[in-house]
């Protein structure tokens, strides 16, 4: 390897070719050995030859630097895209050690940087600098490799950097569209095509069918995302498109070569399922969940709202955020703990929860004509009911009373007189007069049916507490058009309560989908349920008759069988639904 790096880096017309060399092969022998053991981690000689090519690039762009610092920072920026969080300290320290007293800044793109933080603000996201360097990262890759992975947990914002970057390039030059589609919603043959043995006809898969669009695409740069989990099959298949040959071969002998406009993208969590075969194709950027947190988040939420109300309530993000953050993590124990938690930035989901009821809760306020602005008591009583019900909504009731300890002690007197047993979970903020009222004296009288000689007992409902404050928030969560998940044990009622805030809207507005999912259920089955209850509008949209909404209503959603690489597929095509609300036929 060291005899390859030599010889490369001396056409590349690098004087000191021998002695920056041995550097490099010592720099990648340390980090195999010291750095945390990742699926992602590639050291091999495909890596090598990029790093290679950017030495070469950046000895061009600048003859008269010295080769030591060109050496140096090539091969700090071209790294450390990939490495987790903890890592990045001790390969600092390794860069420091076999390159002493070198200093090297970053290599800057103005024009690049400059669109990026345009089209950012544009979105109105904000520009966070981890964020904004994983953008600039993602560029770099973007100039060397041809398949480029987006990995890193749920929340992290991998969407937003790719989005923003084909934003930023397209500002600068030539159009970028990207194309998404999801690998695992579909099986493979739907992915890439299917030969039928008997009669040898060829039908095209989703894939195949991006992939030919694109590489006809003569006027726009194309970059088709696979935005799913990775499992051994689906990306083996792929391994002549990502290394130097740029074929797509199918199973019909056909042969589809990758145009220079084009790029392949992935968006997985993580790489536990890939070969190292496929890990050292792809240039790969890993966004950890420590990148973005959930400031930028809420101070995205608070630039669209007015400027009087947005002045009262970040105050109350800053005084019990991180705080309660702190408090559930080391004291409690949350419903949903364990390995689905691992892939997902859970502050940023929680905090993003809160802000959907937030939005819900102020909705009365913002429409018409004058909107109103409430006072700054009433704002924190209306945030403190909106952290019980998303910050800790998941928590069991043994840890509700400490959780309402905590809150208490950071709202100072700005809470209800508790009876003994109360949480604030058992109050509401009423309208009417802008104080705590408690959830009993909302929950309506039931008359037992006189009238009825036997009535079944099975189909009677009786409204409890519980069933009342939670048809509250679903009412609450919908109104905004927001999705929502309940999480219990078996007989909670949480089928029940759910039908029953279904059945109190006019049928004549909005219908309702049930589907149950069963260890059985496949992708197709819930793709067609869906399709059956909404109509053809115009084009490509599709929705139930104008005028009506839609609810679905997935029972079970826990359910369908997991294959052997640990994966939902049938919740990948309801979150395909729910991200991109599309699915393709």
């Amino acid at each position: 390897r060291q005899i390859i790096k030599k010889v490369k880096l001396a056409a590349c017309g690098y004087q000191e070719n021998e002695f920056l060399a041995k550097k490099f092969f010592v720099l990648y022998g340390l980090c195999e050995q010291q750095l945390s053991k990742q699926a992602h981690y590639d050291f091999g000689l495909r890596n090598i030859l990029s790093v290679l090519r950017t030495m070469g690039a950046s000895k061009r762009a600048n003859p008269n630097k010295s080769e030591v610092y060109l050496a140096m920072r090539t091969l700090r920026d071209m790294n450390m895209s990939k490495f987790v969080a903890e890592d990045v300290p001790l390969f600092l320290s390794l860069i420091d050690d076999i390159f002493p007293g070198t200093k090297a800044d970053k290599a800057v793109f103005p024009d690049i940087e400059a669109a990026m933080a345009k089209v950012a603000t544009e979105k109105g996201l904000q520009l966070h600098p981890t964020w904004l360097a994983k953008c600039v990262q993602l560029y770099e890759t973007y100039l060397v490799r041809h398949g480029i992975m987006l990995v890193g947990p749920t929340g992290g914002g991998k969407t937003a950097i790719c989005e923003t970057l084909a934003g930023a390039l397209t500002e600068v030059g030539n159009k970028h569209v990207v194309w998404k589609m999801n690998p695992k919603a579909i099986t493979a043959p739907q992915m890439f095509g299917r030969l039928d043995a008997a009669t040898g006809d060829w039908t095209e898969g989703v894939f195949a069918v991006l992939w030919r669009r694109a590489a006809k695409e003569k006027k726009n740069n194309t970059w088709i995302v696979l935005d799913g989990p990775v499992d051994a099959i689906w990306i083996e298949n792929l391994n002549t498109v990502l290394d130097d040959n740029k074929v797509l071969t199918l199973a019909n002998g056909d042969r589809v070569q990758m145009s220079g406009m084009m790029k392949a993208m992935f968006e997985p969590e993580n790489l536990n399922n890939a070969s190292p075969a496929t890990v050292s194709r792809a240039g790969i950027i890993y966004v950890s969940e420590t990148e973005l947190g959930w400031k930028p988040l809420v101070a995205s939420w608070l630039d669209k709202r007015r400027k009087q109300e947005s002045a009262l309530l970040k105050p109350m993000f800053d005084k019990y955020i991180d705080p309660i953050i702190h408090f559930i993590t080391l004291e409690c124990k949350p419903i949903m703990g364990g390995i689905p938690w691992e892939h997902v930035s859970r502050d940023f989901c929680s905090v993003g929860s809160l802000l959907t009821m937030l939005q819900a809760c102020l909705k009365p306020t913002s429409e018409g004509d004058k909107p109103e602005t409430l006072s700054e008591g009433h704002y924190e009583r209306l945030f403190i009911y909106c952290v019980c019900w998303s910050l800790g909504a998941m928590l069991p009731a043994d840890d509700r009373p400490k959780f309402n300890a905590k809150l208490c002690e950071l709202a100072k007197g700005n809470v209800p007189d508790m009876e003994s047993g109360d949480t604030l979970f058992e109050y509401y903020v009423n309208e009417d007069n802008t104080e705590w009222a408690p959830w009993v004296d909302r929950v309506p009288t039931w008359e037992y049916p006189k009238l009825e000689e036997r009535p079944k007992f099975a189909s009677l409902v009786i409204p409890t507490l519980d069933s009342v404050r939670l048809e509250f928030a679903l009412n609450l969560v919908s109104s905004v058009d927001g999705s929502s998940l309940f999480v219990g044990g078996p007989g909670t009622a949480k089928t029940t309560t759910i039908k029953s805030f279904i059945s109190s809207f006019d049928p004549n507005k909005m219908l309702n989908k049930p589907i149950t999912f069963s260890s059985l259920t496949t992708p197709g089955v819930f793709q067609t349920a869906v399709e059956g209850a909404v109509e053809k509008r115009q084009g490509r949209t599709f929705g139930p008759p104008t005028g009506k909404k839609l609810i679905v209503f997935v029972d079970d959603i826990s359910m369908p069988q997991m294959n052997d690489w640990g994966d939902q597929v049938t919740n990948e095509i309801v979150r395909q639904l729910l991200e991109q609300g599309g699915m393709y036929s």
